[in-house]
C-alpha cells in the first residue's frame, strides 16, 4: 500500500509539473488562485461561509472567538430564519405525510440545508425537525420518501387509473407495504444520514442503523444503487448519486464510530468513483457521462464533480492521479477574480434561494478552496 501509495503521489506531481502548477503548489495551495477570495467570504452578512472559512480555510480553533461568534450568528442568518418561518409547530415543512414531497420545500430538504448551513441540535427548531424525519426510517434502517399515510394520496390516484383501464388493484395494505419499501433509497438515506450526523446525530441508534443499512447494500461494483426501486431493479451498475451521498455521510462520522465494515465500504466506493474519473464512462473510452455534473451547484442535494471532489479530497484520495481531470476543470472554472460561479440551484423551489444563480457563489467558492488545498496537503 505505502509503495502504491508513493507512486500516485508521484504521477500526481509530474501531473502537475506538466500542467505548470507544480511550481506554485508546493509553495503555498493560494498560489494557484487568480486571485484570493478568502476576505470575501469573511464578509459577516453570511455567518454560515464565514464560521466555514474560518475553521476549514484559515484553520482557527473552534473555541476561537471569531469561530464561535460566526457559529453562532448562523441562527439568526436571515436565509436560516427564512426557512424556520416556514417550519410547522410539530417539526415539519409542508406536508406532515410525505417529507419528501414538494421537492426542496418539505422536510428532508431542510434537513439537507440545515446541516450544510452549519446549524446543529443546540437548537429546538433542529431537535423537532431531525425528531420528526425519524417517523420516515424503516425497520431496516433506510429512510423513505412516506409512511402509510402519505402512501394514500398515490394509492388513490394510481388505483383510480388501474380500475379506468379494467384492471383489478390490490388493497390498499398491501399495496402500501411494497411501495413504501419500494421508496426506501439509498441516495435519500445517505443525504438523510450525513444532514443528522452534520447536525450532531453522530452517536445516535438511529444513524447508526442507516449506516449499517448503507453498508449491507452497496453495490458488487462498490456503487450504491436503491435496492429497490422498480427503476433500479435490473440495473447492475452503481448509481453516482447513490454512492456520493452514503460516502458524504461516512466521511462526516467522527473517526472512533467508522467501523471496519464502514472503513471498506468507503473504500469500494470510492474506488468505483476514482475508477470512473468522478465523471466518466470507464467502458466507453472515458466519455463524459452527463455534462450537468460538470456544473457546480449548492445546495448539495445531487452529484457533480465539485462534490465528487470534496468527497474523496476529504476521504483521503487527493494523491491518486485520477481525480486530476475534475481537479482540471475546477481549476478552470476560477473567474479572474478568484471566485466560482453558482451553476446550478433549484431556484424558486426552495423556502429561499441561497444564492442567486449565474452569480460568483461564496458556497462553491469555498468548496473549491477546500478541495485545493486539501490537494495541496496531501500532495505537498
Amino acid at each position: 500500500m505505502i509503495g502504491a501509495w508513493k507512486h500516485k503521489r508521484i504521477y500526481y506531481f509530474e501531473w502537475l509539473w506538466n500542467s505548470g502548477a507544480i511550481t506554485k503548489l508546493v509553495v503555498s495551495w493560494k498560489s494557484v488562485l487568480k486571485a484570493d477570495p478568502v476576505n470575501w467570504l469573511l464578509e459577516r452578512e453570511n455567518p454560515s461561509v464565514r464560521y466555514f472559512a474560518l475553521r476549514d480555510i484559515l484553520d482557527y480553533s473552534e473555541k476561537d472567538p471569531e469561530v464561535e461568534e460566526a457559529k453562532a450568528a448562523i441562527k439568526h442568518y436571515e436565509k436560516v430564519a427564512k426557512i424556520f418561518s416556514k417550519q410547522k409547530p410539530e417539526g415539519y415543512w409542508e406536508s406532515p405525510e410525505q417529507p419528501y414531497l414538494p421537492k426542496y420545500k418539505s422536510t428532508y430538504w431542510q434537513i439537507i440545508i440545515l446541516g450544510q448551513l452549519g446549524l446543529n441540535k443546540s437548537d429546538e427548531r433542529v431537535r423537532k425537525a431531525c425528531e420528526y424525519i425519524f417517523r420516515f426510517q424503516l425497520e431496516e434502517g433506510g429512510f423513505s420518501e412516506f409512511r402509510e399515510e402519505g402512501a394514500k394520496r398515490e394509492y388513490l390516484w394510481v388505483k383510480e387509473r388501474a380500475l379506468k383501464r379494467g384492471k383489478e388493484f390490490p388493497p390498499f395494505d398491501m399495496w402500501a407495504k411494497e411501495k413504501i419499501r419500494e421508496y426506501e433509497m439509498s441516495c435519500l438515506t445517505g443525504n438523510v444520514a450525513a444532514s443528522l450526523i452534520r447536525l450532531g446525530y453522530a452517536e445516535d441508534d438511529r444513524v447508526k442503523k442507516a449506516l449499517n443499512w448503507l453498508v449491507k447494500i452497496q453495490n458488487k461494483d462498490g456503487g450504491w444503487l436503491c435496492p429497490y426501486w422498480k427503476a433500479h431493479i435490473r440495473d447492475k451498475h452503481g448509481c453516482f448519486m447513490g454512492t456520493i451521498t452514503p460516502l458524504d455521510a461516512f466521511y462526516e462520522l467522527p473517526s472512533k464510530d467508522v467501523t471496519p465494515k464502514i472503513e471498506t465500504a468507503i473504500e469500494r466506493g470510492a474506488e468505483f468513483l476514482l475508477m470512473h474519473r468522478l465523471f466518466k464512462a470507464d467502458h466507453h473510452q472515458f466519455k463524459v457521462i452527463n455534462n450537468n455534473w460538470l456544473k457546480f451547484g449548492f445546495p448539495w442535494f445531487f452529484y457533480d464533480i465539485l462534490r465528487a471532489l470534496s468527497v474523496v479530497t476529504k476521504l483521503g484520495y487527493s494523491g491518486d492521479e485520477r481525480v486530476e481531470d475534475a481537479f482540471d476543470i475546477l481549476l478552470q472554472k476560477q473567474n479572474q477574480d478568484g471566485k466560482w460561479l453558482l451553476e446550478r440551484t433549484p431556484s424558486g423551489r426552495m423556502q429561499t434561494n441561497l444564492e442567486p444563480k449565474g452569480k460568483p457563489s461564496k458556497w462553491i467558492t469555498l468548496h473549491a478552496l477546500k478541495i485545493i488545498k486539501g490537494m495541496h496537503q496531501k500532495t505537498s
